[in-house]
């Protein structure tokens, strides 16, 4: 008996500490774990150029409709209970205009982020968004990136990996910021095809046989770091716990997808270092062919990129009525505390932004007075 009790007491005393160290590490990788976020994605309301049937793909675009205002009054009606930490939107005007009311509703300022645009039309600008070579041309490209083929470009502008990668700097961006319930007003071709590049469970058949209208909501939860799960597609419920076919397509998509990406990265941290080098000045380079993923990480972590994603720091006594709004939300609902005020859009202002000539969220300092018109879409984008 005295034996038996002995070696219990040297179990314990040997467990004890082992225990205490499993429980450490445990801890210590769950607060390392990436924090998960929710992100809601909102095509904007209908456009002029929706209304006339045309692909427009210009930044900043035309303005909504009548019917795209009372679209954008509808689904701030149906989202003002989400109790969204962020409300963004994109540098074409038609976001900021479907954006607005539901900022209002939250007392939330409409922060612009370039990364969030449409995907450039290239030689399909300005055709029919209805049918045609227009509506099948533009498409034809995006449907491939989801497949796995990045490198293919759409004629006359971008391919799938510096599309993906402004959009994901974007991402990044409202991530950094400390925002985990963000909803982000962007466009149908966008939202479709960044989702259905990124997500672990991927419904490819919904681009067919449920594209997003005007004013079509979905949401994804993750993080940039550990991916991204589709949780509802329009209404639609998209299992978290994709079929076996599925998981093998995205397998092995991500193997194909992996040296393309790393080739692109590469060729954007050097190249342009070169021809500085060479020339002795910035390269310049077109809108969705500029720095990805690294250069949005600098810009989310320079001074003056953190003025225009959350606000402009220093504003003139004429424009600082303009920016009190934000000033007063210090410290938002989860402990992170909100960027510095700026890069606005208020009602009555043209919102304004170029299109980013790099292609990723530098986040330029924005003004109060907003000097931008607006974009527009596609139905099928």
């Amino acid at each position: 008996m005295r034996e038996r009790a002995l070696r219990w007491r040297l179990f314990w005393a040997a467990a004890t500490p082992l225990a205490t160290i499993v429980v450490t590490l445990g801890t210590a990788l769950s607060a390392w774990a990436a924090e998960a976020m929710t992100l809601t994605f909102v095509r904007h309301g209908e456009s002029e150029a929706n209304a006339a049937g045309v692909i427009d793909t210009s930044v900043p675009g035309p303005h909504l409709t009548d019917l795209g205002r009372q679209q954008a009054e509808a689904v701030a009606d149906e989202l003002v209970g989400n109790n969204y930490d962020g409300v963004y939107a994109s540098s074409m005007i038609r976001t900021q205009e479907t954006a607005q009311p539901l900022a209002t509703r939250l007392h939330q300022d409409v922060v612009v982020l370039p990364g969030l645009r449409e995907i450039d039309a290239g030689v399909f600008e300005g055709q029919s968004e209805d049918s045609g070579l227009g509506r099948i041309g533009y498409v034809l490209a995006p449907v491939a990136w989801t497949l796995g083929a990045r490198f293919v470009p759409v004629l006359g502008s971008t391919d799938g990996n510096a599309f993906d990668a402004r959009v994901d700097d974007a991402v990044q961006t409202i991530y950094d910021s400390g925002d985990r319930n963000a909803v982000v007003f962007s466009h149908g071709a966008t939202i479709m095809f960044w989702t259905m590049m990124n997500v672990d469970n991927p419904e490819l058949g919904l681009i067919l046989s449920h594209p997003l209208d005007n004013t079509s909501v979905v949401v994804v939860t993750g993080n940039p770091e550990d991916g991204w799960t589709l949780e509802n597609w329009d209404g639609v419920e998209v299992s978290a716990d994709p079929s076996l076919p599925t998981k093998l397509f995205v397998d092995v998509r991500n193997v194909v997808t992996a040296p393309q990406t790393a080739a692109y990265r590469i060729r954007q941290a050097f190249v342009p270092k070169v021809v500085n080098d060479v020339r002795g000045s910035a390269a310049v380079q077109s809108d969705e062919q500029a720095p990805s993923t690294q250069t949005a990480l600098n810009a989310a972590t320079n001074e003056r990129s953190f003025r225009s994603v959350k606000g402009s720091a220093d504003v003139s006594a004429a424009e600082a009525p303009k920016t009190t709004k934000l000033a007063k939300k210090t410290e938002k609902p989860n402990g992170a505390r909100n960027l510095r005020p700026g890069n606005k859009f208020h009602p009555g202002d043209a919102a304004a932004t170029s299109d980013d000539t790099t292609g990723s969220d530098k986040g330029e300092s924005r003004k109060a007075d907003n000097d931008a018109s607006d974009g527009t879409d596609k139905k099928a984008a």
